[in-house]
């Protein structure tokens, strides 16, 4: 059971790095906009494209790690007023809702990813990138979620610490 548990929170670091990297790529392109049109009165024609689908991979690459981080937003207002084993089922019962709830965008999530490929949908700007490529993050990103979920779960119906 660690080995998966670790197997988990490594992937969700890969996330992580990932996602920064993609801040960092959003930082780079930019600034090469900034550069381009400064000095030399031209421009990539893509960095606003560029950006918007590496936005993408930094917010969904990051989810799985902000969840195993702790950083996710949550509202305890309800599950203050419980100790002991009522808050241990509230919380299993909600980290199932939420694996419903992220199952269920994940399904959907690849179907759209595969209808974009079947049809061969291209952006429509100067690039004409196949949507397929950024939209791919969002599964991925998805998916690494849930395995953070289903850790979580793990965690909690075993009484280990969550990290």
């Amino acid at each position: 059971m660690e080995k998966l548990l670790k197997w988990i929170d490594t992937c969700s670091k890969l996330g992580a790095y990932l996602s920064a990297f993609s801040m960092l790529a959003i930082v780079l392109l930019i600034l090469v906009e900034i550069i381009l049109r400064s000095l030399f009165s031209t421009s990539t024609l893509i960095s606003d494209e560029y950006s918007g689908y590496l936005m993408v991979g930094l917010v969904m690459l990051g989810l799985s790690y902000t969840l195993a981080s702790g950083s996710h937003i949550r509202i305890t207002i309800v599950a203050a007023r419980f100790k002991g084993r009522t808050s241990q089922a509230l919380d299993l019962l909600v980290i199932l809702a939420a694996l419903v709830l992220i199952n269920y965008a994940l399904y959907h999530s690849i179907r759209m990813v595969q209808d974009t490929f079947a049809y061969g949908i291209l952006a429509d700007s100067i690039s004409e990138t196949p949507l397929y490529i950024p939209q791919v993050l969002i599964p991925i990103g998805l998916a690494l979620l849930d395995l953070q979920l289903v850790a979580r779960f793990l965690r909690r119906l075993l009484s280990l610490p969550i990290p």
